[in-house]
């Protein structure tokens, strides 16, 4: 099945506000922000700075099954004019601008099931709350700020869905309505969280759990100030006039907040009086650490270093055989000791080192051409390991590429000129995960996680190194004269993505179009199950 996609939208089947099981979620991405689902395989991409962008794949995991594998390949075509080859970008530079990040998946709780639903996660929060005033074990606070955090990250995610939701709803009525929810909601989510302070502030209650009660206050104020917000701008670009109601009452709520932190004392009230540095630095700094409960320990290590000091050994044993071989027939044909001895005896030594030489690059391609170059072995925690990631990168020529890679890049008729063959560089980007479904559902026993999220972040800014000045000049011709407009150049790279697993397997062409300046846009071109 073959599909080209203009225009993009998300299609998720979620019970975002405990309404509705049966609707479907559309959102309309910008156009550097491009999702879909391949089969069991969610992937999202987005420009994540001016050079940088980043890719997100989520590998599913079932406790009925014992182990999950999963496959990516990833092609860049470089224009050969910016000079990315195998001479001046080496693996070391790949993996310099390359940053992957692998940790679980947020459970998906509906924002209303958040307080009292069956898998409430606010509940398990005060349940860890409970041992803190029983005695003052250091596993105890640990064990109420790792579900203080899960609870952060799960309201994110939730208010986030809540908000795509209603800007995806066109009907006035229903708009109001949900606004009306998630307000009522989400006061209830505050209300009910700030309730625990009569708990947790008291003098037998470590005060490391008292600090991290107030970290917990904080972000999620300015979670549900950052989100409404965002819904204030659905509604103005969706004719807010018609629901004043909603717009009021989601101000009010901001104005809450601000007012919450200012009696609490929290240094992250925004003002236009300064660049308010401090604010986008704490606010980082606890999402980083609201964050990190999500991420998963990983050791990494180069693959093949066995077999690579093998073949090396067996490179060295053949020039030393030479060696042996031109030494013992000189010595047969002309004697021991003589002239022609000595020479031969220089000459194969030289031809030995060589020799050595060259079996040892000949050795090295072998190698990298059939193994991995690193192995991630992925934790739980430091001694529990649910699975592994093998990677590798290097440049494949055109002649070893798949006929349905080439016939995936070339898919436009203007692509027969732009992709002039000689005048492009392929990069290929391999990652191969093994995850233990049952070592998984043991570490997490009492999480509804849905599997592991792989993020990959790329840095392009090497390849704007050789581009030409981004801004160029063109003659407009009006009715009765001419005039100068400016005009931006850009260059494009085409980057095919083939992902799956077992049972399925997807590839998809992305369009990044980039100048010295930034990354422009990402555009989707196709995409094709097969």
């Amino acid at each position: 099945m073959q599909t080209t996609l203009n225009k993009q939208r998300i299609t998720e089947d979620s019970e975002v506000l405990g309404e509705h099981p049966s609707r479907a979620l559309y959102v309309s991405p910008m156009q550097s922000v491009v999702s879909a689902s391949a089969g069991p395989i969610d992937e999202t991409i987005r420009i994540r700075d001016r050079h940088q962008f980043e890719i997100k794949l989520h590998y599913p995991t079932s406790r009925e099954s014992a182990a999950a594998a999963y496959d990516l390949e990833c092609y860049i075509f470089v224009p050969h004019g910016l000079g990315m080859n195998r001479t001046n970008y080496s693996k070391a530079r790949f993996y310099d601008d390359l940053q992957t990040h692998i940790r679980f998946k947020i459970p998906s709780v509906p924002l209303t099931a958040i307080v009292s639903g069956q898998d409430s996660p606010l509940d398990k929060l005060e349940a860890s709350a409970a041992p803190l005033l029983e005695n003052k074990k250091r596993a105890n606070v640990g064990s109420f700020e790792y579900r203080l955090k899960l609870f952060c990250c799960i309201l994110q995610s939730s208010l986030r869905d809540v908000i795509a939701f209603i800007g995806d709803n066109t009907d006035v009525d229903d708009r109001r309505r949900l606004v009306q929810q998630y307000l009522d909601a989400t006061a209830e989510i505050l209300a009910a969280y700030r309730s625990l302070r009569s708990t947790i502030f008291l003098s037998a209650v470590p005060r490391r759990a008292c600090d991290i009660y107030a970290f917990g206050d904080e972000y999620i104020s300015l979670l549900v100030e950052r989100n409404s917000y965002d819904l204030l701008e659905l509604l103005r670009k969706a004719n807010a006039s018609v629901l004043p109601t909603s717009q009021r009452k989601t101000m009010e709520l901001i104005t809450h907040e601000l007012r919450y932190r200012e009696s609490q004392r929290y240094p992250s009230i925004p003002t236009d009086e300064n660049d308010n540095e401090q604010l986008i630095f704490r606010r980082n700094v606890l999402k980083k650490y609201m964050h990190n409960v999500l991420f998963l320990d990983t050791r990494t290590q180069r693959e093949g270093k066995v077999i690579e000091h093998g073949l090396f050994g067996v490179a060295a044993g053949i020039s030393m055989l030479f060696a042996t071989v031109v030494l013992f027939l000189s010595q047969s044909i002309y004697g021991p000791l003589t002239l022609p001895v000595f020479l031969a005896l220089v000459v194969g030594y030289m031809f030995k080192d060589r020799i050595k030489e060259m079996l040892r690059i000949y050795f090295s391609r072998k190698v990298s051409s059939m193994l991995f170059d690193h192995k991630t072995r992925i934790y739980s925690n430091p001694h529990q390991p649910i699975g592994h990631c093998r990677e590798s990168f290097d440049f494949v020529d055109e002649a070893k590429l798949t006929d349905r890679i080439i016939e995936i890049r070339d898919r436009t008729h203007i692509a027969e000129i732009e992709s002039d063959r000689a005048s492009e560089d392929v990069l290929r980007y391999r990652k191969r995960i093994k995850l233990s479904c049952r070592a998984i559902s043991a570490a997490y026993f009492d999480i509804d996680t849905k599997g592991i999220t792989d993020i990959i972040r790329f840095n392009v800014a090497e390849f704007t190194r050789r581009m030409g000045n981004s801004s160029k000049e063109l003659f407009v011709m009006g009715h009765d004269d001419y005039r100068r407009v400016k005009a931006e150049r850009v260059y494009h790279l085409n980057m095919v993505l083939r992902y799956g697993g077992d049972d399925s397997v997807r590839y998809k062409h992305f369009r990044i179009i980039l100048n010295r300046r930034k990354i422009k846009r990402i555009e989707t071109v196709s995409v094709e199950d097969g």
